[in-house]
């Protein structure tokens, strides 16, 4: 009769074994999509109207160089846009834009690096996007070229009208500057300069083009970062 009882308990334990793997498997089951903890579903997300973009990084080892870099620019902007919309700021438009600068050495001690070379020229093209008071965001890609055409450098540039970074210091600066704007670029060389990026910040002066006026021109300073990597 022992023996007989000690059967019974050893089959339930089995059974129960048996039946919480099984509840396991179905609460892993791999067909299923993960959904990491503290997030929402991904099917319930929706859908972002911003595109990734790339950008050149920097080599996470080896022994990299720097120069800051200072760059005259001078040229003109010209812009399309199509019919406008209502915004909560006021009618805006959208359209396409492009940039043309000539990049000439300053004579300035803080210049350390001649590259990229003197006269050389960056070109810009992207979307704008622009309000009926001139202040306007432009996102593209751009390639910097020297005196007989040859690519030394490509990547993606923005830029911002109307918008200033010192409005906060005490009679430094208004804010909505008008005929100002400010950006980035960041830019990868070429195979004229395989192991360089160039990281650099936009200040001009100049009023971004309009639907009356689609061509403006442009004056002010790049001045950034030249990394090299080996």
């Amino acid at each position: 009769m022992r023996i007989k009882y000690v059967g019974c308990l050893l089959t339930a334990l089995v059974l129960v074994v048996l039946l919480s793997a099984k509840s396991v498997q179905q609460s892993v089951d791999p067909t299923e999509p993960s959904v990491s903890i503290g997030s929402p579903e991904t099917a319930s997300l929706p859908q972002s109207p911003f595109p990734d973009i790339c950008i050149p990084g920097i080599t996470d080892k080896g022994d990299c160089c720097l120069w800051e870099i200072v760059r005259k620019v001078s040229g003109k902007r010209e812009a399309k846009y199509g019919n406008p919309y209502g915004c909560d700021m006021g009618q805006t438009r959208r359209g396409e834009m492009s940039i043309t600068m000539k990049l000439t050495f300053p004579q300035s001690t803080c210049d350390q690096q001649d590259i990229p070379a003197n006269n050389s020229t960056l070109q810009a093209k992207g979307v704008v996007i622009r309000r009926n008071d001139g202040y306007a965001y432009f996102s593209g890609e751009f390639a910097i070229t020297d005196s007989t055409g040859k690519v030394l450098f490509n990547g993606r540039i923005e830029t911002t009208d109307r918008l200033g970074t010192h409005h906060t210091a005490p009679n430094c600066e208004r804010c909505n500057p008008v005929s100002h704007f400010e950006g980035w670029l960041v830019g990868r060389g070429t195979e004229a300069f395989p192991n360089h990026t160039l990281r650099a910040f936009i200040v001009a002066r100049g009023t971004v083009p309009s639907p009356t006026q689609a061509s403006m021109v442009l004056s002010g300073n790049i001045t950034g970062t030249l990394v090299k990597c080996p």
